[in-house]
């Protein structure tokens, strides 16, 4: 494990005890009470993740026993026969049209939250993850991304340089870039004052857009264009080109133009193909089923004299 996931997992646990346990130390019996009864507030993944952040927290104590309690640990919710509601998954929005980002735009910067509006920049205009946003450089009119996602350890993959032509844009991701360089705020709560700020802008809304929406747009743009699937797998940061798919929608960027296209010389070729085929048998045969043509024509001729019978039989 990184030592940086084991320092998330521990803050968690941290919170965790003192919201649900009020103590720092508390013992296996509560932490496991803890958390049977605040299953019914979580999703199931969310419910895993924080028992794991639980259980890692304790091995780390060197609590051998109370990680074993932890793991052994059931999720009343989705137990068989259980009659606890679970809690639904919220749905993401994956389109977000420009008058609602220049809209957005505007509120965050006249409310101040101009960290915000620069994560909104990179995010509508580049696709970036927000752990990518802090080490991007402009040169020219090149922009060059760290990769966020590691294939294995110390090894960061999905690194890009990309293109863009129009000079506003260029401008308006190169003040973005600089003000996430100098950003000391954590990504968290980045999203978090960003989520506060758009109820307050559409409260009506059941919905909001996030960060990871503005980059769903970028996927849907891309598939809408026409773009090899190297090039779209290049332009997003994916390694394979089988990671595009679960990133928008092409009918959703319909009429739309990306802002950014892959530099001269990208490093298409490294970008993996599926070795497996498409699952649910998309883009393969399953089998043919053939009709002989005597049983079809039987069907036919039977058919055909039923019918010549009752039009004889109408007087």
């Amino acid at each position: 494990m990184q030592p940086t996931t084991l320092k998330r997992y521990q803050t968690r646990a941290q919170n965790f005890y003192r919201t649900h346990c009020d103590e720092d130390a508390p013992t296996s019996a509560q932490i496991c009470a803890a958390l049977l009864a605040c299953a019914p507030d979580y999703r199931p993944n969310a419910f895993s993740t924080l028992k794991n952040a639980l259980m890692n927290d304790q091995l780390a104590r060197g609590d051998i026993e109370a990680a074993k309690a932890i793991r052994a640990l059931a999720n009343p919710v989705t137990a068989p026969n259980s009659q606890i509601t679970k809690k639904t998954k919220l749905g993401h929005i994956r389109k977000v049209s420009l008058d609602d980002f220049k809209l957005l735009i505007k509120h965050l910067r006249t409310g101040g939250n101009l960290d915000e509006a620069a994560s909104l920049v990179l995010a509508y205009c580049l696709g970036v993850r927000p752990c990518e946003m802090r080490t991007i450089t402009v040169t020219g009119h090149l922009v060059h991304i760290i990769g966020g996602k590691k294939s294995a350890e110390l090894h960061r993959g999905a690194d890009r340089t990309l293109v863009i032509d129009k000079s506003k844009t260029l401008a308006l991701v190169e003040w973005a870039t600089q003000r996430m360089s100098e950003c000391p705020r954590t990504n968290t709560a980045i999203r978090d004052c960003l989520r506060k700020e758009c109820r307050s802008l559409w409260p009506r809304r059941k919905k909001h857009p996030t960060l990871k929406s503005f980059r769903h747009q970028l996927g849907s743009i891309l598939k809408a264009s026409g773009e090899s699937p190297e090039k779209m797998a290049y332009i997003m940061g994916h390694q394979s080109t089988s990671s595009i798919s679960v990133y928008g929608d092409g009918r959703l960027g319909a009429g739309m133009k990306s802002h950014v296209r892959s530099a001269e010389g990208a490093d298409l070729p490294n970008i993996r193909l599926p070795q497996k085929p498409p699952r649910y048998g998309q883009g393969r045969s399953l089998g043919v089923i053939e009709f002989p043509a005597a049983t079809r024509g039987h069907w036919y001729t039977e058919m055909k004299s039923r019918r010549d019978e009752k039009t004889q039989r109408t007087p």
